[in-house]
């Protein structure tokens, strides 16, 4: 099985942008192919996050995605809020991008 096919959940990406004077609006910017995996215990309470509510997200390198962005997977249509963003990381032939994120809805 390549890690291709490892990336099983479709997310939308919105961002905060300024509509007009002081007003905000989530805009909808892409969306992407990812894999999303539950965060032990340990390490959401290292990263200073819930218990339950904090994942890592895999997605291709290149993906335009930003702390604050707001992530909603279409299948099952959970909420999710970007936390923090690692650099790309090379597994294999596979450079991938990670996001810690935390369950919103």
């Amino acid at each position: 099985m390549t890690l291709i096919r490892l990336m099983t959940n479709e997310i939308i990406v919105s961002r905060l942008e300024t509509v007009s004077g002081n007003r905000t609006s989530y805009i909808s910017t892409i969306t992407l192919d990812v894999c999303i995996q539950r965060m032990s215990e340990e390490r959401s309470i290292a990263v200073g996050g819930a218990v339950g509510k904090m994942f890592r997200m895999y997605t291709k390198e290149n993906a335009n995605i930003l702390v604050g962005d707001k992530l909603v997977d279409t299948s099952s249509g959970y909420e999710y809020k970007v936390v923090a963003i690692t650099e790309p990381a090379q597994l294999g032939n596979f450079v991938h991008f990670e996001c810690l994120i935390e369950k919103v809805k």
